[in-house]
């Protein structure tokens, strides 16, 4: 987002919050002085706003339009063009592969196991049939791609072979990983295909080369390499990088659900593939002139893939590109590309969301279990918020008195409204909106509460993790002891008035309040009943313990 796009919204937003705040000063506290806010509290507001944007705005990356020649600025950001080279690359999106017709060999299968995966390659258009990776200390597999996936097939511009033959599989020392090699004849030559698949992390790279048999300026080809989308479509989307004038490189997702999407292009993307809620397959790295244009294929209603384009093939070349094929972890894909946990984004609370996240897996590192892990962030949480619950009671017990002083100013100007209403506005001006500060402990709470919802149902690290009678913290309770525990926690939280109305009231609302968790994530639904319990205990200790009484008297 350019400075000065930044800096209008700054000022738009302090705008709003200087109106806001005066017309709150002059109409809510009456017969106030000063209704201007501070300066600290207007440069904070402007400051918090530039930061907010720099950190969460990044403008969506405009792609390309096919078929439509234009001297403009390129997607990702890096140059301009002349019109005769862009016009090589203004041309319609080749989304088809026109297969030879040729003898259909039964497939040579080859079965790659690491620490972290399982590959199986085909010779039958030398591609990756299938990729499970192991979760939750080899507790499950998890599937990475649909079945019948042909991820990584590729594409001549004329006609493409489909049979390859396997030459070899060998390992690598540097880095530690495992190569699968494949030829395949075309009418211009000797195609080689590789795959790299690395031991230690989820990285996978394809290495596409052409030994032309007439080797000549016009005897080239142009190659594309095609790969799907992941087998889980929750929360699907295209990722590619937003456009910079550095090198620093910024994620931003492309919505599979408009069809503008399948008539663009974004030329020389540093980032291209799929992000789902637990997956992720990106293209993170490529040769030069590996990926010239990228676009996306719709196919059926809900499938799609993703199509990397390079410059046409010189004599004897090689070009290569590197994916990221795994969980969307943060350590995963650290081991990879620090750049690519960019990906894990918890929405416009993701300040608040990524604290949250690494303080719940630094737990889980130290008391070896992620249901432990929330028992201690519940804990913590509420530890942190006890100053302000602290003023929260107090508050209430300052509105108490509040209502009663109101209540008898009402009863003795009963018969004269602007008597009352200067009585009112002096009670105001002397004792402020006592409703503000007791309802601070629970504004707090929301934004946090948000967060850690987007991290505890977004996080692929709960998939598949136990806890007492809990199978899979990512899933719902089976026995709904959780959402039990919730509606006993609300109930039992003591309250000042305890008449019959409220009672029946609060018995509603732990039932409702039961019914709707009980569909929630178990891991979630334990942070909501431990809060609860702990909110509980901490009222009865508040009430009870001298010194916190008197400290709220």
């Amino acid at each position: 987002m350019i400075f000065a796009e930044m800096m209008y919204q700054a000022l738009l937003c302090t705008g709003y919050y200087l109106v806001f705040t005066i017309l709150f000063n002059k109409f809510v506290f009456k017969n106030r002085e000063n209704i201007l806010p501070s300066p600290l509290n207007v440069g904070f507001i402007f400051i918090g706003w530039l930061c907010f944007q720099y950190f969460m705005g990044t403008p969506a990356p405009k792609p390309e339009i096919a078929q439509e020649v234009q001297a403009v600025a390129c997607a990702s950001g890096q140059k301009f063009m002349a019109p005769e080279e862009l016009a090589k690359i203004q041309k319609p999106l080749n989304l088809e592969i026109n297969f030879a017709m040729q003898e259909t060999a039964e497939p040579v299968l080859t079965s790659i196991k690491t620490d972290l995966a399982h590959y199986v390659f085909s010779s039958k258009g030398a591609v990756l049939e299938s990729m499970d990776f192991l979760w939750q200390d080899d507790a499950k597999n998890v599937a990475m791609l649909p079945g019948n996936a042909q991820c990584f097939l590729l594409g001549l511009h004329d006609v493409t072979p489909m049979d390859y033959n396997f030459v070899r599989s060998y390992d690598l020392e540097e880095p530690k990983a495992v190569a699968v090699e494949y030829q395949a004849r075309s009418d211009a030559g000797m195609l080689t295909k590789t795959f790299v698949v690395h031991k230690e992390t989820y990285q996978v790279d394809v290495k596409v080369s052409m030994d032309y048999r007439k080797p000549s300026d016009q005897n080239v080809e142009q190659v594309r390499l095609f790969f799907p989308m992941t087998v889980l479509p929750e929360e699907l989307k295209g990722v590619v990088n937003a456009p910079s004038s550095n090198d620093e490189i910024k994620m931003q997702d492309v919505t599979l659900e408009k069809s503008d999407t399948f008539q663009q292009f974004w030329f020389e993307p540093k980032v291209f593939g799929f992000s789902q809620k637990f997956l992720v397959q990106v293209c993170f790295a490529a040769s030069p002139g590996a990926t010239v244009r990228a676009y996306f294929k719709k196919q059926g209603d809900k499938n799609y893939q993703a199509i990397l384009e390079s410059q046409p093939l010189q004599h004897n070349s090689e070009i290569s590109w590197s994916f990221y094929m795994g969980p969307k972890t943060a350590e995963s894909m650290k081991a990879v590309a620090p750049f690519l946990t960019g990906l894990i984004q918890y929405g416009f609370l993701n300040p608040i969301s990524k604290p949250l996240f690494n303080l719940l897996v630094y737990l889980k590192e130290q008391c070896g279990n992620y249901g432990l892990a929330i028992i201690l962030l519940s804990l913590l949480i509420k530890l942190l918020m006890l100053p302000f619950t602290l003023k929260g009671e107090k508050g209430l017990k300052q509105q108490a008195e509040f209502e009663k002083k109101r209540a008898y100013l009402q009863q003795k100007f009963k018969h004269d409204k602007a008597a009352l209403d200067q009585a009112n506005a002096e009670l105001i001006q002397k004792h402020g909106l006592p409703i503000f500060s007791s309802c601070l402990p629970m504004l707090l709470n929301i934004p946090v509460f948000i967060a850690l919802n987007k991290v505890l149902t977004s996080s692929i690290e709960l998939h598949g993790a136990s806890f007492l009678w809990i199978p899979d913290l990512s899933s719902a309770d089976p026995f709904y002891v959780l959402s039990i525990l919730i509606g006993l926690g609300m109930v039992l939280t003591p309250v000042a008035n305890q008449g019959p109305r409220q009672m029946a009231s609060r018995f509603g609302m732990a039932l409702l309040f039961g019914a709707f968790t009980a569909y929630l994530a178990a891991g979630l639904a334990m942070f909501i009943a431990l809060n609860t319990l702990f909110g509980v205990a901490q009222s009865y200790a508040i009430r009870n313990i001298g010194w916190l009484s008197r400290r709220l008297a």
